[in-house]
């Protein structure tokens, strides 16, 4: 058997390395003659270093600037192929790298400093995008690549939010900028009542006058630089970063899955294996429609590969088997109140992996 083990994490208890660790220990306990690979899996974000690290990823650190303007330890990964970086914009940017909630003044120049640093030893650039404290449509991150802004009056400035409403033209560098990959899976575009500031500016504790005024200034600035992409779908994430990496750029709105399955492999995994294993903490319908469990059924299906799912626990729907999923075993052996410990959760997920194992040595 070519057993494809590709989980998400267990969100509160255990991360997707461990998960697939355990699933594959489980694996080997019952059936010794087992083929295996391990591809813990992420959607972006929240866990994705993790999983490039496990992978092969060297970690990179860096002291940027952080969102308040304040010196700011942050880090990216090298990833295996020696090609590609993954760069978290919320490791420079991030509502909880600050106490400041201000997006009028909070600014993306610490992601720009990533990825500057990260194009010394790459071809490709991956970059996360959302939880971030800033609303300068990415500008402050174009700056820090070489960029330079001007206003009204002729002077060069490093825009933020409240100072967009300012910009009167920009020059390029001379310097070629990486080829950037943006993992974006929101569509709401740069301004307007789905945009950046209306959207998500209250989050980062703006009023709504703030918001008018934010939202203002990122119409008056993308009329200047791409007035046509605006409206993009993606243009409003990460407070107008979406809009920097497409318009200016030149760069590609993705699906968190989507960019991350392919630097790991996925594809390739997907032609070897007989057997995939995915999961996640809390199964329902809405783990089908896109992202990790999603992403993998739609990809077995096509392929025809059987596909089994370990979660805490499951929601049963006939949605989830129409996505593709053979079948579901939810972790219920054991059930403390709140979440389990990590320890406990990685108990039961053993338990439960050993059985299904146990089912399939009698095929």
């Amino acid at each position: 058997m070519k057993l494809l083990i590709c989980p998400d994490s267990f969100k509160g208890t255990l991360n997707a390395q461990r998960v697939a660790t355990t699933v594959w220990n489980a694996a080997r306990a019952v059936l010794p003659e087992v083929e295996g690979r391990l591809l813990p899996m992420s959607d972006g974000g929240e866990g994705s270093s993790e999983c490039f690290a496990f992978l092969g990823a060297t970690r990179r650190n860096l002291t940027v600037t952080g969102p308040d303007g304040a010196p700011l330890d942050a880090h990216y990964m090298l990833l295996a192929d020696g090609k590609t970086a993954y760069v978290e914009s919320a490791e420079a940017c991030g509502l909880e790298k600050t106490t400041l909630r201000d997006p009028s003044t909070a600014t993306t120049f610490g992601v720009g400093e990533l990825i500057r640093d990260a194009a010394k030893y790459t071809e490709t650039i991956l970059l996360g995008l959302g939880g971030s404290a800033t609303n300068d449509m990415g500008l402050g991150m174009l700056a820090a690549l070489g960029f330079t802004f001007y206003n009204k009056e002729g002077a060069a400035y490093v825009p933020v939010g409240k100072t967009l409403s300012e910009l009167a033209s920009f020059t390029a560098p001379s310097t070629p900028f990486p080829r950037v990959k943006a993992l974006c899976d929101v569509t709401n575009p740069l301004f307007g009542p789905m945009g950046a500031a209306a959207i998500y500016g209250p989050q980062k504790g703006a009023d709504p006058e703030m918001v008018e005024m934010l939202d203002q200034g990122l119409r008056h600035a993308s009329g200047i630089i791409a007035p046509d992409l605006a409206a993009s779908p993606g243009a409003g994430a990460a407070g107008g970063l979406g809009f920097a990496v497409k318009a200016v750029l030149g760069g590609e709105l993705a699906g968190g899955f989507d960019l991350i399955s392919q630097a790991v492999g996925l594809p390739e995994a997907l032609e070897w294996a007989d057997l995939v294993i995915t999961g996640e903490g809390k199964l329902d319908h809405q783990s089908v429609m896109g992202k990790v469990i999603g992403g993998i059924a739609e990809r077995t299906k096509a392929k025809g590969v059987p596909l089994l799912v370990v979660c805490g626990m499951a929601e049963e729907s006939d949605v989830i088997y129409d996505a593709g999923l053979t079948a579901v075993f939810p972790c219920t052996r054991y059930k403390p109140n709140g979440l389990p410990s990590p320890e406990e959760a990685e108990k039961a997920l053993y338990h439960t992996c050993e059985n299904i194992f146990r089912m399939l040595r009698i095929q």
